[in-house]
């Protein structure tokens, strides 16, 4: 087995949006109001789950050192997007939003200028799923910041 170039911080960008994107096309088909936690709540097609964990572990297994903490936080995202619970699978995203800024802000990892557009659009795009949250819970710096 030959050893995997670690990931670069575009990978990593591309990983985190295609969660973004497959937690938005579930919070779209489902009503704002049932959006809370409800017994027997709408959950997501089994293929999305699939979809979803299939890019959570596939990222694991190559996380590396450098985005040790990212892992979980996808994995918490992963079990609450498969039990249809939307505003639950948000906050962990976020979470990954704020230690990539952090990383990045610590010279650790360097990202381009399209992909810190990326992230600030992704992170609006996380805020708009959970539109009556009237603050982030993350507190994210400026986005000319990174």
């Amino acid at each position: 087995m030959s050893k995997q170039e670690p990931l670069q911080p575009g990978q990593v960008v591309d990983t985190l949006g295609e969660l973004i994107a497959s937690l938005a096309a579930f919070a779209a088909k489902v009503p704002a109001a049932s959006r809370m936690i409800l017994p027997g709540g709408v959950r997501p097609a089994e293929e999305a789950v699939e979809v979803y964990e299939d890019i959570v572990y596939r990222f694991r297994d190559r996380a590396g050192s450098t985005y040790k903490p990212l892992p979980p936080l996808f994995v918490k995202s992963l079990e609450a997007f498969e039990a249809g619970k939307v505003f639950d699978a948000v906050p962990p995203l976020l979470q990954c939003i704020e230690l990539l800024v952090d990383l990045h802000n610590q010279e650790m990892i360097k990202f381009n200028p399209e992909q810190q557009q990326r992230m600030r659009e992704y992170h609006r795009r996380l805020e708009k799923i959970v539109p009556e949250a009237k603050q982030s819970e993350v507190d994210l710096p400026a986005p000319d910041s990174y």
